[in-house]
C-alpha cells in the first residue's frame, strides 16, 4: 500500500511528495483571488445582456470587453491554481521539469533537467530586499531561504522559497520546512543537498558566533538535528 502525500508548505506554493513523484504546486488558498476575478467577469458580462437597452453603447462596450478579459484569464487561474504545478520531479521519467505559470495553466515545460545533470539541490539565502515605506516597520524582521537546484554546467534554477518571521520561536521551524523539501528533492534526485545559508549558533554564554556558511547535508528519508541548534 502506497504511503500517503506529504505536504511541506513553502511560501506561495507546497511542496507534495508522493512515491516516486514531487510537485510543487500552488496553495489550496491560491485559487480565491481567481474565483473572484472569474466571478466578477461573469456578472460584468451578464450585465451586458441584462441592461443593454439601458446603458449606453460606450459604456456597454467597455464593460463588456473588461469581462472578456477578466473572466478568461481568471479561468486559466483557476485551472493552474487546480491542477497546475510549477516543478514536477519524477524518479520514472529521471527528470525535473520547471512548467509555465499562470498564462501556461502550469502545464507547458520550459524547463528540463534530467537527473544525471544535476550537481546538488541547494538551500540559500533569498534576498527580500528593502523597499522604502513611510509606513511603521513590523517589530520582527523577516529571513528567507531559497531552494534550488544546481546544474552541473552551473546554472542554477530556484526550485521554491520558505519565508519566516526572523524569531528564535519561529526561524527554526521555517529553516526545517525548506530543509524537509530539500532533502526529499534531494533523496528522490539522489543528488547531496547543500546548506550555503548564513547560519548563527548561540553558544552557551549567550554570545552568536558564526558558523560556517556551507554545509552538506546527505540525500536521506531520514534527517538529523536541525543546523540552526536554535
Amino acid at each position: 500500500m502506497a504511503e500517503p502525500a506529504r505536504r511541506i508548505p513553502l511560501d506561495r506554493r507546497v511542496c507534495i511528495v508522493r512515491e516516486g513523484r514531487i510537485d510543487l504546486r500552488p496553495e489550496r488558498g491560491a485559487i480565491v483571488l481567481p474565483l473572484i476575478g472569474l466571478a466578477i467577469g461573469l456578472a460584468l458580462v451578464a450585465a451586458v445582456a441584462l441592461f443593454a437597452d439601458s446603458l449606453s453603447t460606450t459604456l456597454l462596450a467597455i464593460i463588456l470587453i473588461a469581462g472578456l478579459l477578466l473572466a478568461p484569464l481568471s479561468s486559466m487561474g483557476v485551472i493552474y491554481s487546480i491542477i497546475g504545478a510549477a516543478v514536477v520531479v519524477e524518479w520514472k521519467k529521471q527528470s525535473v521539469r520547471f512548467q509555465q505559470g499562470v498564462l501556461g495553466l502550469g502545464l507547458g515545460t520550459y524547463e528540463l533537467v534530467p537527473f544525471w545533470k544535476i550537481e546538488r539541490i541547494e538551500v540559500d539565502d533569498f534576498p527580500l530586499g528593502d523597499a522604502p515605506s513611510k509606513l511603521p516597520r513590523p517589530a520582527f524582521d523577516l529571513r528567507a531561504w531559497d531552494i534550488v537546484l544546481v546544474k552541473t554546467s552551473g546554472k542554477r534554477l530556484p526550485i521554491g522559497q520558505v519565508v519566516s518571521a526572523n524569531r528564535e520561536d519561529l526561524i527554526d521551524e521555517g529553516f526545517n520546512r525548506a530543509l524537509d523539501a530539500a532533502e526529499a528533492i534531494g533523496a528522490m534526485t539522489e543528488k547531496p543537498v547543500v546548506v550555503t545559508a548564513a547560519v548563527e549558533e548561540e553558544a552557551a554564554d549567550g554570545a552568536n558566533l558564526e558558523r560556517d556558511n556551507t554545509s552538506t547535508v546527505a540525500a536521506s528519508d531520514e534527517r538529523g538535528d536541525s543546523p540552526l541548534g536554535l
